[in-house]
């Protein structure tokens, strides 16, 4: 059993308690799974499977927006496609003031566990079957329910989580039948295809269905091949919706030629709220672009962006399922897809450098932007996490990786992620395997630097001269890192005669120098020439220290364990003269020092980390030892090995993990060390 932060971790053997320090998680092992399947021989019990069965809902809805109230009726029908009984189910939905349900299965009113009469439950609901669907057999619930949804004065009504949802989890698929019922005047869009002789809009393999009802609205339709495109607008916005739609159906044909498909049958485009700010993916095949009846106050690459960002959504977010938490990598992989839209139509590359240069500028004020985290450490920063981390740094991942890779090898990652989880969840360790698979490269280096730490990429290129040799001219150019993370970077020199030559360097030299040979002079030298990469130029100044212990103490709490060893650097000094005294708040400081080669401040980190610790703790025990890893490196040998056999002393038989680096310290590794000294 293993848990992960910031690349470190303890681990015991089951069944004993594990403890993850330097922010460590506390949780004890889980039984077997012969264990677990005993256990749950009788189907109590909720869980879920990775692959959960597949819904199909039959809904009929009566919805007033005058009045904000929805009041339905469903048919929830599947099939246990899982190898185990299932008893216990949930449903995504809640009992309060504005929301009512309740279900029924096989005639039986089934009630929800631990609800009492006169109180209130928020999502997700737990009830049991009456009987357990073994695998294999049919389940269907009947389901009465109702809401109070907010309305704007009765003129429009957006309803995402309108209806009670199996609840498993994760991101799944369903399939619909909905037939929307609503007063004289309102014009419906769902996020199914209208049967005419049923009256039902009809979806299948939709992650979310939504529902739209607007008053005096107009409706332009066209074809993009066999997609139908919808387009609602007011006459105000009609001028903006005009230009969304052509967009739309022109941004639909280039995705299918592009990416070979279109996964669904329509879009629609809705208004969204009156500030022209972006737009959302409202539910699948279901988009809302804000401040249409404000047009004037975008230009247009604006609105021409927007429609194809949320149209690459369709594929990245509603066909290929998110699997991470947080989730990022479906909005990288979606601004990528606008992006290659917006360069073969030859527009302006604006936005895509605005998205990229809210991580640079983040990163550049000393914002932990690390990706890969725990959602508990997400608390308070969630606006910054949204718009900087899994938008700013998600996209800019993304495109780094399309420049590692190359054109063509990234279009097969990219086309193949595609294929293969249309209709699944998908993670950066799946597509890092398939960006593997297809690159014949180990990419370790590129996910661990990107996502799961705040290393920042920064170089810079200096011409060192052009020299002429006969008819011909050798110029060399020298490149260097001045970030804590090393990239192979694209190179463009251009000559006097027009002439363009691009090389690439190579992310273990340094410096890197470039020859080039040519029939003109050098006139200019330019570096990531596509504007591919999120280069931090200038590099971060030096963060102002924090001068209370507060302050302090938060700023370390939120810091990375990695790339930022001259941050660190300087909330060393504030800590000695802050007097920090908690163990752990040490122990961060010493790996993010030593990550970044101060072993002089980190192993005085570390030595602080023991002398708070308690005598027999965990953190005295790894603090000891990477005194001993610290002084090994400084040549102090004797010293070392007096650290080790302290550790060794107090050993509390844990193991605890350090990922980024490859290291388990427990028993077995301080012994290692008693024998062979530590290298880095």
């Amino acid at each position: 059993m293993s848990v992960r932060l910031n690349g470190m971790r303890k681990m015991q053997t089951c069944p004993r308690l594990f403890v993850l320090i330097a922010g460590f998680l506390l949780a004890a092992c889980q039984p077997s799974t012969r264990q677990s399947e005993q256990a749950s021989s009788h189907a109590t019990g909720f869980w879920t499977s990775p692959d959960p069965p597949r819904a199909h809902y039959t809904i009929g809805a009566d919805i007033d927006p005058a009045a904000g109230r929805l009041q339905g009726s469903e048919t929830v029908r599947f099939r246990n496609t899982t190898s185990r009984p299932l008893r216990r189910l949930a449903l995504d939905w809640s009992l309060d003031a504005q929301h009512d349900v309740q279900v029924r299965s096989d005639g039986e009113v089934v009630p929800f566990l631990g609800v009492a009469a006169d109180s209130s439950l928020s999502a997700p609901l737990l009830f049991d079957l009456p009987e357990v669907a073994m695998p294999g057999a049919g389940v269907e619930l009947e389901i009465e329910f109702g809401m109070t949804a907010g309305s704007s004065e009765g003129e429009k009504l957006t309803l995402a989580g309108w209806h009670p949802r199996l609840w498993w989890g994760v991101r799944t698929h369903d399939d619909y039948d909905v037939q929307v019922r609503a007063p004289e005047g309102y014009v419906v869009a769902t996020s199914g295809s209208l049967n005419e002789k049923s009256g039902y809009y009809q979806a299948e393999n939709v992650r979310l269905f939504g529902v739209f009802l607007g008053r005096d609205l107009s409706v332009a339709e066209s074809y993009a091949g066999d997609v139908l495109v919808r387009s609602l607008f007011t006459e105000k916005g009609e001028e903006c919706a005009r230009l969304l739609h052509e967009t739309a159906v022109d941004a639909i044909d280039f995705y299918r030629e592009r990416f070979g498909l279109y996964p669904y049958p329509s879009l629609t485009i809705i208004p969204g709220s009156d500030a022209p700010m972006g737009g959302y993916p409202v539910a699948t095949r279901l988009v809302a672009v804000h401040g249409q009846e404000r047009m004037d106050e975008r230009p247009e690459i604006h609105w021409r962006w927007i429609t194809a960002h949320e149209i690459g959504h369709q594929y990245w977010g509603e066909y290929v399922l998110e699997k991470d938490s947080p989730d990022w990598l479906w909005i990288g992989l979606g601004f990528f897809a606008d992006r290659e839209y917006i360069r073969a139509r030859g527009l302006s590359s604006e936005k895509h450098d605005g998205v990229m240069g809210r991580y640079i500028g983040a990163r550049r004020d000393h914002w932990d932007t690390t990706i890969d985290r725990p959602l508990e450490q997400l608390s308070g920063v969630e606006g910054f996490y949204n718009q900087v981390v899994r938008h700013g740094k998600g996209f800019s991942v993304i495109s780094a990786l399309a420049s590692v890779l190359g054109s063509e090898t990234f279009d097969r990652a990219y086309l193949r992620a595609l294929d293969e989880y249309g209709g699944r969840r998908l993670g950066a360790p799946e597509f890092r395997a398939i960006a593997e698979e297809e690159s014949g490269q180990d990419l370790g280096w590129f996910f661990e630097g990107w996502v799961q730490s705040n290393r920042y990429a920064s170089y810079e290129a200096t011409a060192l001269g052009s020299e002429r040799d006969g008819d011909r001219y050798l110029t060399r150019v020298e490149v260097r890192s001045l970030g804590t993370l090393r990239m192979p970077v694209p190179v463009l020199v251009v000559f006097e005669d027009g002439t363009r030559q691009t090389k690439s360097t190579d992310r273990l030299l340094e410096p890197n120098v470039l020859e080039f040979e040519s029939s003109a002079p050098l006139t200019e030298v330019r570096l990531d020439p596509e504007g591919e990469l999120a280069l931090i130029v200038p590099p971060p100044g030096p963060a102002p220290p924090p001068t209370r212990i507060a302050d302090l103490k938060d700023e370390l709490r939120r810091m990375s364990l990695t790339g930022v060893g001259d941050e660190a650097a300087g909330l060393f000094i504030a800590a000695r003269q802050l007097e920090l005294d908690e163990p752990d708040l040490w122990a961060r400081l010493g790996h993010a020092l030593y990550d970044g080669e101060h072993y002089a401040e980190s192993l005085e980190a570390f030595r602080r980390t023991s002398a708070l610790a308690e005598e027999t703790s965990v953190w005295r025990f790894v603090a000891l030892t990477w005194q001993g890893h610290l002084l090994d490196l400084a040549g102090r040998r004797e010293e070392a090995l007096q650290a080790y056999h302290e550790a060794l002393r107090i050993d509390t038989g844990a193991t605890v993990r350090h990922d980024q680096y490859g290291i388990w310290i427990n028993r077995d590794w301080i012994e290692a060390r008693l024998e062979t000294p530590f290298r880095r």
